[in-house]
């Protein structure tokens, strides 16, 4: 045999050998991928269940938060209407009020000014009153006698 005969022979065996890893590796390769869509089967099936349920809680959110719109929407038409009727209410009885409030004051002007003679008058000592004490007080002195 010749060098280049044995050269044959070599790199022959080295291709073969490399095939054989080449082989093994792809092997091992496409159990890898049969494994992992095997592992993504089972976690689809668990995890499709999950899915729906948590989609029609989002679909079921949606509607609680439109009608939670609603219901501030009309709570603000009722605030609105609220204060407008409350502003209109203020403006209707002010006008009694403060005529009231002036007849009242006029009462009490009308009134302070009897009052202060009146409370004069009864704060005030009396002769009469002093007279009757002085009076009783001496008929029963009269009558110790």
């Amino acid at each position: 045999m010749t060098g280049g005969d044995l050269a044959a022979v070599v790199v022959t065996v080295c291709v073969l050998v490399a095939l054989a890893a080449l082989v093994a590796v792809l092997a091992q390769a496409f159990a890898l991928i049969r494994e992992f869509r095997r592992k993504l089967e089972d976690f689809d099936a668990r995890v499709e269940p999950a899915l729906r349920q948590l989609a029609e809680t989002a679909e079921m959110a949606q509607v609680e938060i439109g009608r939670l719109r609603d219901l501030m929407n009309l709570a603000q038409k009722v605030a609105g209407l609220a204060e407008s009727a409350g502003a209109a209410t203020a403006r209707v009885a002010a006008a009694p009020v403060d005529k009231v409030r002036s007849a009242l004051s006029a009462l009490r002007g009308s009134q302070s000014g009897d009052n202060t003679s009146g409370a004069a008058k009864r704060d005030a000592p009396t002769g009469r009153g002093s007279a009757a004490r002085s009076e009783t007080s001496g008929d029963r002195r009269e009558t110790e006698r």
